[in-house]
């Protein structure tokens, strides 16, 4: 039996089976939403206050990871690499290596945390009405 999901085929026939929604559990309560929003990113569908002015407003979504690996062969010293990705571009250049760029490395011993704080305080400050030229255009 074929089973069509409604964004990746755009001619499907009324009596075949169609996936139209999809269920989900988070915070231990189901919720239900269009099949359509399953493999969008959440800033092609979550709408942000409107520019007091005629400037576009662009959103931006970084994927940040965190990757404990060793060093050494033998002995445990392990060494954490943080890494960030812009979740805007397209998925398969998301999937490119040189498209992970490296934020920092947490020694062994070291606070994710405090390492953290000045990143984060930076991209609070980003949340902010922040004008910025794109492309030779304000933004």
């Amino acid at each position: 039996m074929t089973i069509l999901i409604m964004f990746q085929h755009q001619n499907i026939p009324k009596d075949s089976l169609h996936i139209t929604k999809i269920i989900y559990k988070c915070n231990d309560h189901w919720h239900i939403r269009d099949v359509k929003l399953s493999y969008q990113h959440p800033s092609d569908y979550i709408s942000i206050r409107d520019s007091p002015s005629s400037m576009p407003v662009y959103k931006l979504f970084l994927d940040l990871y965190y990757d404990d690996f060793d060093t050494f062969r033998n002995v445990y010293y392990s060494l954490g690499g943080i890494y960030v990705q812009f979740g805007n571009m397209l998925i398969h250049q998301r999937k490119l290596i040189k498209n992970h760029f490296v934020l920092g490395f947490i020694p062994f011993g070291g606070n994710f945390d405090e390492f953290m704080l000045p990143f984060v305080s930076e991209m609070k400050e980003l949340e902010k009405d922040k004008i910025m030229t794109v492309q030779g255009q304000n933004a």
